[in-house]
């Protein structure tokens, strides 16, 4: 039987605290994915960076969510490839980073400034 993912972003602005009579709406369609294999864990930063390893366990990442759950600190997310082009990603407090397609990635690396701030991770994949 297959597994099935989805992503959903929705947006409002508005001048009103509760988003009545918004400017603007944004509520494209919900990103849907049946992955074979799926990771859900928390994992804290560290000044020095702490790593999660991914090759072994997908051979491709074609969704990938960090929620940095600290109130205070950001975390610096860094995805490396198998290339050696590297991407690093600031992701403030309570903030979440969201991408729909990492290709080929063999680790996320979380650092903070100070700290260990917890992150949450959700990564689906083949």
């Amino acid at each position: 039987m297959a597994d099935y993912a989805k992503i959903s972003v929705k947006g409002a602005l508005s001048k009103n605290s509760d988003y009545s009579f918004p400017k603007v709406t944004f509520a494209p369609d919900a990103n849907t994915l049946t992955p074979d294999e799926y990771m859900h864990i928390e994992m804290e930063a560290a000044t020095g960076g702490n790593t999660l390893t991914l090759t072994g366990v997908f051979s491709g990442i074609t969704m990938l969510m960090i929620k940095n759950n600290d109130a205070a600190i950001t975390v610096t997310a860094r995805i490396d490839t198998a290339a050696t082009a590297n991407v690093d990603i600031a992701i403030p407090a309570g903030g979440v980073f969201v991408t729909p397609d990492c290709r080929y990635t063999e680790h996320l690396v979380l650092t903070s400034a100070s700290g260990t701030p917890k992150c949450e991770i959700f990564a689906i994949g083949t």
